[in-house]
This record gives C-alpha cells, sequence and structure tokens, in this order.
C-alpha cells in the first residue's frame, strides 16, 4: 500500500554522520549484528572503492527496511558539495527529507545549502541532531542558529536525556510519560511539552481561539494538526541522538513513520503529455510512469538504473516506452536494494524504489512509461560544473580509451562533461571542484584501466591592436609551367571591443578579380587565428581591402591566400598589438567572519570588488577576475573559509593583459613554439 511508504533523502554536510544513521537505523531494524564505520570502510551504503578508499560518500545510495508494516526507504547522499548533484538527484525523488546537524559542529554551509533545497522542493522536513555523546555540546548556541537558520518552525520533539558521555537516550515530548522521568528533568520536560502543545496550535486558527479562549485542548485533537503541519513545513521536527551508540534511533524511525509523508500525501508530480499537462498521481492501479534518478556501473551487472515508480507498476518481462528516445525497453531484472546487496522483486508498485539492470539506452532524467502514455517528468537540475583541469592521456592506448571511459562516468554522474578545445589543444575536463576532479581521474584508472596526467589549463587569450596600419602581402613563384602569384594591400583598422571582424573590400577596376577576394579573406581569417605576439586569436579587426595585383595565368586561388595571410601578419605587427584575457564574474558567498580574508584573496588575485550584499548569515562577494588567477581558486577557498565558503562563475568580458603579464605570455609561447 503506497500510505504505507516513506522515501527519506538523508542530507547534511560532510561528516556530520549521514552513513553512520544509516548503519544504526539498519542495526536496530535487525538487519545487521553490528554498526558499521565508515573509517574502517565496512558500511552497507559506502560500498564503492573509491568511497572506501576515501572515507566519505561519493554518490548517492538507497536501502530500505521495514518497520510497523511501513516500507522505509533511505537515501544516503554525500555531504561534500562537489558531489551536490548526487544530493539534488536524491531531494528531486525524495517524499521526505532527513537533515542531519552534527551536535559538535553545528550548522554547516552544506547542511544550509540542502536544507534550502528540501524546502523548495516542498516536501516535509525532519532534523536530526547527530553525535550527542560528542565532546563541547552547546545546545542553546545550537538551537539560536538552527532558529536563525531553518526559522522559527524548528520544533523539539524530545528532550535529550544528558549529552556528551552523559547521553542516555532521549525524552519522547509526543508520547512519554513526565511521571517517569528523574525528578530534576520533570520541569524541562513539562515546559518543553506546553511549548511543543504551543507551536501546534499556532499553526491552526480553530486550536488556537480555542486556547485563546482558555479552553482545554486534548491530544487527539493536536495530532492531526501536527500531521497537517508538518506536511506543509510549519513544523520541522528536530529529534537527538547518537549513531555510534544507536541511542534515539528507534525513536527517529518511529517519528518518521509516524509523521513522515507517503507520496499519497503530497501533491501528485505534473508532467507533459502530448503538450498538455498531466497530473502522475500515486496509484498503484494507474498508468505506468517511473523516473529514473541515478544511473551507475557496477561490476557483473554493467549498467544499473534506480528508479522511483510514481505510479502504475513495472513488471519484470514487459516491454516500457522510454519518453525521451521513444524507444522501447525490456524489463527483466529488477530489484530492491539495500547499498550493494539485492532481493529481486517480481515489480516494483507506485511509491517505491528500486533497481533496473541491464537497460539499453535509458540513463539518469529519463522516463519509463506504458506505451501508449508517454509522459515527460521535470527533471533534476543538476548544478553546472565549474572547474577544470587539462588531462593528457599517458599512452596511445590510453588515448582511444579516454573517451569511451570519460563516457561513461559522465552516463553515471551528470555534473561531469569534457570536450576537446582545439583552439588551446587540450582536451578539458569539468567539474565541481577538485576533489570531485579528482575522483573522476581516479575512477577512470581503476575501473576502466585509463592512466592521464593533468595540465593547468590553457587561457584562450586574444590580442587586438591600438591603431590602423597597412599591410603588404605578396606571394610570387615563377617556375617552369604555371607559377604562383598574388599581391594585396590591406589596412587594418581597431574595431570596439566586442566588435568582433569587418572585412570590407574597396578593390575598383579590377586590381584582383572578384573570384579572388573570397581568398585573400580566408588568408586574412587564418592569419587571425594566431596572433603575431602569443598565438592567440585576433579580435576586434576591420580589414579593408583597398589593392592587388594578379597574373591573368599565374594567379590563384593558394597564391591570393598566402598573400592576404602575410599582409595581415605585417599589419598586425606595425598597429601596436596587444593581448586580452578572459575576465570572469566571480560571486562568493561566505560567513562574514571570513570576508576579510576571502576579499584580500581576490585582491592578490588581480579581481577587482564590485560590491557585496547580505544574504542571511552570509555576504555575497561579487567581483571580477582574470580567469588566468582562478586556477585551483575552489580548494584555496574551501582552505580560507574552513569549507564553508561557496562560489559560482561566468564569463564577463575580455580585458588588456598588464603589460608586465603580457611580457610572460609572449616568452610562454615563444618557449613552447620552439619546442
Amino acid at each position: 500500500m503506497v500510505e504505507k511508504i516513506r522515501n527519506v533523502t538523508i542530507v547534511g554536510h560532510g561528516g556530520c554522520g549521514k552513513t553512520t544513521l544509516c548503519e544504526a537505523i539498519f542495526f536496530k531494524a535487525g538487519i545487521t549484528s553490528r554498526i558499521g564505520s565508515v573509517e574502517q570502510g565496512n558500511t552497507i551504503m559506502d560500498y564503492e572503492e573509491e568511497e572506501i578508499k576515501r572515507r566519505f560518500s561519493i554518490r548517492l545510495s538507497v536501502g530500505y527496511l521495514e518497520h510497523n508494516g511501513h516500507l522505509i526507504n533511505l537515501i544516503d547522499t554525500p555531504g561534500y558539495l562537489d558531489f551536490a548533484g548526487e544530493v539534488y538527484a536524491g531531494i528531486r525523488v525524495a517524499d521526505n527529507a532527513l537533515v542531519v546537524v552534527d551536535a559538535t559542529s553545528g550548522v554547516e554551509v552544506g547542511t544550509e545549502k540542502y536544507f534550502e533545497a528540501a524546502k523548495k522542493k516542498g516536501i516535509p522536513i525532519f532534523i536530526y541532531i547527530s553525535k550527542m555523546t560528542g565532546q563541547e555540546i552547546n545546545l542553546d548556541a545550537l538551537w539560536d542558529d538552527m532558529k536563525q537558520i531553518f526559522g522559527h518552525h524548528v520544533t523539539p520533539f524530545q528532550v535529550p536525556l544528558g549529552k556528551g558521555n552523559g547521553f542516555k537516550g532521549v525524552f519522547d515530548l509526543v508520547t512519554g510519560d513526565v511521571s517517569s522521568l528523574p525528578a530534576d528533568l520533570k520541569e524541562k520536560a513539562n515546559k518543553e511539552r506546553e511549548k511543543f502543545r504551543e507551536n501546534i496550535i499556532e499553526t491552526s486558527e480553530e486550536l488556537l481561539e480555542k486556547y485563546m479562549a482558555g479552553e482545554e485542548i486534548k491530544d487527539e485533537e493536536l495530532m492531526p494538526v501536527l500531521k497537517k503541519s508538518i506536511l506543509n513545513q510549519e513544523i520541522i521536527p528536530v529529534f537527538y541522538g547518537d549513531s555510534r551508540e544507536a541511542l534515539g534511533i528507534e525513536e527517529l524511525i518511529n517519528g518518521i513513520v509516524n509523521f513522515g509523508a507517503s507520496p499519497k500525501d503530497l501533491r501528485p508530480e505534473t508532467g507533459k503529455l502530448a503538450g498538455a499537462e498531466v497530473e502522475v498521481k500515486p496509484d498503484p492501479d494507474g498508468k505506468t510512469v517511473a523516473f529514473v534518478f541515478k544511473t551507475f556501473q557496477e561490476a557483473h551487472l554493467g549498467e544499473v538504473n534506480i528508479v522511483k515508480v510514481l505510479s502504475g507498476k513495472i513488471e519484470s518481462g514487459k516491454e516500457y516506452l522510454n519518453s525521451r528516445t521513444q524507444r522501447t525497453e525490456k524489463v527483466n531484472q529488477m530489484y530492491m536494494v539495500r547499498g550493494q546487496d539485492r532481493k529481486e522483486a517480481p515489480s516494483l508498485s507506485a511509491g517505491m524504489i528500486g533497481a533496473l539492470v541491464k537497460l539499453k539506452e535509458t540513463k539518469t532524467n529519463d522516463c519509463l512509461t506504458d506505451k501508449d502514455y508517454p509522459v515527460e517528468l521535470m527533471t533534476t537540475e543538476f548544478p553546472e560544473p565549474l572547474v577544470s583541469i587539462a588531462i593528457v592521456p599517458e599512452s596511445r592506448e590510453d588515448q582511444d580509451k579516454v573517451s569511451e571511459g570519460l563516457n561513461r562516468l559522465r552516463n553515471e554522474d551528470q555534473t561531469i562533461d569534457f570536450k576537446y578545445d582545439p583552439e588551446l589543444k587540450q582536451t578539458l575536463l569539468w567539474g565541481l571542484g577538485e576533489m570531485h576532479l579528482d575522483v573522476v581521474i581516479s575512477k577512470l584508472k581503476d575501473r576502466y584501466g585509463v592512466n592521464v596526467r593533468t595540465e593547468k589549463p590553457r587561457i584562450p587569450y586574444r590580442e587586438s591592436i591600438r591603431k590602423p596600419a597597412d599591410g603588404f602581402g605578396k606571394y610570387v613563384k615563377q617556375t617552369g609551367g604555371h607559377g604562383q602569384y598574388g599581391i594585396c594591400n590591406i589596412k587594418i583598422e581597431p574595431l570596439p571591443r566586442g566588435g568582433g571582424y569587418e572585412f570590407v573590400n574597396q578593390i575598383f577596376g579590377g586590381a584582383i578579380p572578384n573570384n579572388f577576394i573570397p581568398a585573400v579573406e580566408s588568408g586574412v581569417k587564418k592569419a587571425m587565428e594566431s596572433g603575431i605576439l602569443a598565438g592567440a586569436k585576433v579580435v576586434d579587426v576591420r580589414v579593408i581591402l583597398y589593392d592587388g595585383k594578379y597574373h591573368p595565368v599565374d594567379s590563384s586561388n593558394l597564391a591570393f591566400e598566402i598573400a592576404g595571410s602575410l599582409a595581415f601578419k605585417e599589419a598586425q605587427a606595425k598597429a601596436e598589438p596587444y593581448i586580452l584575457e578572459p575576465i570572469y564574474e566571480l560571486e562568493v558567498t561566505v560567513p562574514e567572519e571570513f570576508m576579510g580574508d576571502v576579499i584580500g584573496d581576490i585582491n592578490s588575485r588581480r579581481g577587482r570588488i564590485l560590491g557585496m550584499d547580505s544574504q542571511g548569515r552570509y555576504q555575497v562577494i561579487k567581483a571580477l577576475v582574470p580567469l588566468a588567477e582562478l586556477y585551483k581558486y575552489s580548494s584555496m577557498l574551501r582552505s580560507i573559509t574552513k569549507g564553508r565558503g561557496t562560489y559560482t562563475m561566468k564569463f564577463s568580458h575580455y580585458d588588456e593583459v598588464p603589460s608586465e603579464i603580457a611580457k610572460k605570455i609572449m616568452e610562454e609561447a615563444k618557449r613552447e613554439k620552439e619546442e
């Protein structure tokens, strides 16, 4: 039954204890006999080789359990922002979000970011304060932070029984019996319960009127209001626990089962069918619609697609339509999954999550439907990859395999991109951060046997001119038989920045026949591809062809093309050429205490601060910075802000390079040419 399903995506900053929480839940559910350790590499959810090696989650992982007649699917996600794409994929299919806050570290930037994503999705949010046996816990300060960051909707559902070494578990404010508590906790529990009741009453006009009139409000009146308030994000329940000690875990599971959303409790998804909007309701007897939210490769199985069935059911042996490719896929095997463990399932019905294997063309963001119902759903919006590195295959064999390996990894991770840049003559690999790229290169080697070394990406400099100049191009070769003959005179002039390129034909009286004019322009364009200073493209130039000579027998397109090229190079040398560099708009979001250090770092990178805005507890710094100065910026920002700073960047414009830097660029270009 759909009402008995709870799909919960677990989010939070790296190291807050999400994977260990999953371990504790599986332990309490009787699935395992011990709580695995991330440090020892023996957890259920972090089973990929890279995760075991690095001791943190890299991709989302799904694990199911049954509790009090309910099916719970946990989606464990990475915490580091380099792997944010996995979190957004998990939130995309979540019916509930469980935000993990480390009691010893407080609310960190990843936690805040993913909380906002869950809030935007409009699903119930639960908060679990982990590591309650940790030292130096200041719960008052933590609550102040949570109210400031998450809003006044955060509501404790429990009173923690001690903290640090003295943490013994929790007292439940919903069902707990205050008389069972020691005397020193009774008063606190009564106060917290009264505040808890008031929080619920505030969300209902009817109950508020009764409360103001002094009427008694019974617990049974509060429960339906509480459930509705959680569904509407008017109340965000907060639980306490310690996953390593398995304290507070059962109470958390009960809270999610009792107050969490089933797929039926939420607004149905909307899809597009023949251009019209349709509602996709979680009805097991409806038309089949299943959304693929994660694709990955697994040894012995090949490609695995993790799907959430939104409507109808997927059955083994049947064919379904991929609404993107408009081709059918036959489903032969499907599984319920718990990390690496799989249990074959004959079918998956509305609300369920499972794995389909060996599909031909289906991948992340695809939709599988009944053949007569090709609905298309809203896809997961993945963050744009910002950080690039140049990769060079170590051998010819690696060169042959690198594209195939990267294509497979890109199918698995939509936040990777790669392309060969003919201008820079480099293959660039893009990702969300240096750590992300490091993982991709490691997978490339371990999984596909492709060895690459990395280089700093070259900068796409440009060249331009300051003043007009004339150029003369002559290509004359007299030999026995046909020779070559082409002479042209051009003038070049600077255009405004961003003006691009113009070619003006001012030949009169047939000095150069019309059929050779395109060849002159072709030669000019080829010369502009590689300027005389640093071999960069020449831009913002008008070229005027005003004179020339031809030979009725020996002239050819080739001769005039070479003449055009020579003429342009001569003119550029006389026109006071200079080098331009790409300038990027940088937007850095940091906690206020790091603002001075971040601004100082931007200034040291030849950046120009445009302004600052407040965004809650954070400051947003806007600046213009040369691309050449942004190499490995994400690592530096992480270091300066202790992992709490984030940034975005986009191309703004080209600007002139300072003379001392231009000199270095020219020397480097000369050295490369000689090599």
